[in-house]
């Protein structure tokens, strides 16, 4: 999180995930599923996108050895948030 607020990502989560994978994903992807992860969600701008990606790669994953995947999703509709506020901020 600490690199992806630098480039610029207000927040996020932190979540601990175990993993489930079929040996025929594992061998057709050629790598190895562990277990147990940390998965780190952030919702941010389009145009933050590939900054907060560079910086989590470059930053954490240089600087800690562990290897991990960067991947965004868009999202098209959010509820929950206070959306009012944010709109002032997107874009």
């Amino acid at each position: 999180m600490a690199a992806a607020k630098t480039a610029g990502a207000r927040g996020g989560t932190v979540a601990r995930a175990r993993g489930l994978s079929s040996e025929e994903a594992e061998k057709f992807l050629h790598i190895t599923i562990q277990p147990e992860k940390d998965v780190v969600l952030i919702l941010t701008a389009a145009a933050q996108k590939q900054s907060i990606m560079k910086a989590i790669c470059n930053e954490a994953f240089a600087r800690t050895g562990e290897r991990g995947i960067a991947f965004s999703v868009p999202v098209s509709d959010v509820t929950g948030l206070d959306l009012a506020r944010l709109a002032g901020q997107a874009e």
